[in-house]
């Protein structure tokens, strides 16, 4: 052993090391967010003018078609960009799509994300309630729902298809995969909370923090990205076949005979399959890392979001919150 490496000289260089990779990753996040911003305004400026106005505002295939389009083009591009930089300045893989180490580890944790999305749903609604209940009503983005099956083929496509694979990549691949580094604990709350902010509405975004928690452990256990993808696949797939139930049962009182059933069976078994995969990885040993960072949580929580890129990026969304919250 080196006697080096246990020296003061030694840690405090480690340290400002660390503290230096970790600004550059929450410089790089705030302005990954901030471009999705910029890019989502650019990209949708031609809807100012006619004809594309009234396209949008009159067709829901063109509307779901547009921001399917503008979903990608406004996450993946600046991701994209930021993750190589941080991929190669940080030495970390960020395209983790390779297969899950062990597919019964994979199966049963993507149950134990959807268990926690399901949980996180339950809870913000709660949240949304308590708001109403005291008089400030909280909103997200609504798109018009299509009648035909082709336009339900794009909404679908629109809502679970495209944001767990671009999403995926561009929070827990890009933005998780540097934070790992610092230990799997931080990184998957950070990202979570990167993945809040990126929602920009106090209905989206708590779900948003609780479900990333879920899927960016689902990831970090299973080392592939495809798992948080299938968790994030079947939420917004289950929520998209819940819009086309209200929709088409207009009778409540049979709606919720059909619901109901499906929703038990579902917390069901996605609470079972969490339990196997707590019971599973008893037996697994799990991914440790070989050299724990030195700094404390409020180091690491400080040298991520106190940059000017990432103050800016939780001001802008803040920014864009407000416009769905009414007082």
């Amino acid at each position: 052993m080196d006697p080096y490496i246990y020296s003061p000289i030694y840690t405090q260089r480690r340290r400002q090391q660390e503290r230096a990779d970790l600004k550059r990753i929450g410089r790089v996040a705030g302005c990954c967010i901030v471009g999705y911003v910029a890019v989502e305004t650019l990209v949708s400026l031609p809807l100012v003018f006619e004809p594309l106005r009234s396209l949008y505002f009159g067709n829901a295939t063109f509307q779901a078609a547009f921001n399917m389009v503008l979903s990608v083009v406004g996450v993946l591009v600046p991701f994209l960009i930021g993750g190589l930089y941080l991929e190669k300045r940080n030495r970390a893989e960020i395209f983790c799509f390779g297969k899950p180490a062990s597919l019964s580890l994979a199966a049963t944790a993507v149950a134990l994300g959807f268990f926690i999305c399901m949980a996180g749903d339950y809870l913000t609604s709660i949240l949304v309630s308590a708001a109403g209940s005291v008089g400030i009503e909280l909103a997200s983005p609504e798109y018009a729902l299509p009648q035909d099956l082709f336009g339900r083929v794009v909404y679908t496509m629109m809502v679970a298809v495209m944001p767990p694979l671009v999403e995926e990549f561009a929070v827990r691949g890009a933005i998780m995969q540097p934070l790992r580094k610092f230990g799997d604990p931080f990184a998957i709350v950070a990202s979570a909370f990167v993945f809040a902010v990126l929602h920009g509405n106090l209905v989206q975004a708590p779900f948003a923090f609780i479900a990333g928690i879920g899927m960016g452990y689902a990831v970090c256990v299973t080392g592939s990205l495809w798992t948080g993808v299938a968790i994030h696949f079947l939420n917004n797939f289950y929520s998209v076949v819940l819009q086309f139930m209200v929709e088409d049962i207009p009778d409540e009182a049979q709606l919720e005979r059909i619901y109901l059933p499906i929703m038990v069976t579902l917390v069901a078994l996605s609470a079972l399959g969490g339990v196997a995969h707590v019971m599973l990885c008893k037996k697994m040993e799990l991914h440790k890392p070989e050299d724990p960072s030195l700094l404390t949580l409020g180091e690491k929580t400080g040298a991520l979001l106190l940059n000017l890129p990432m103050i800016i990026a939780i001001l802008t969304m803040l920014w864009v919150t407000k416009q769905y919250v009414n007082l």
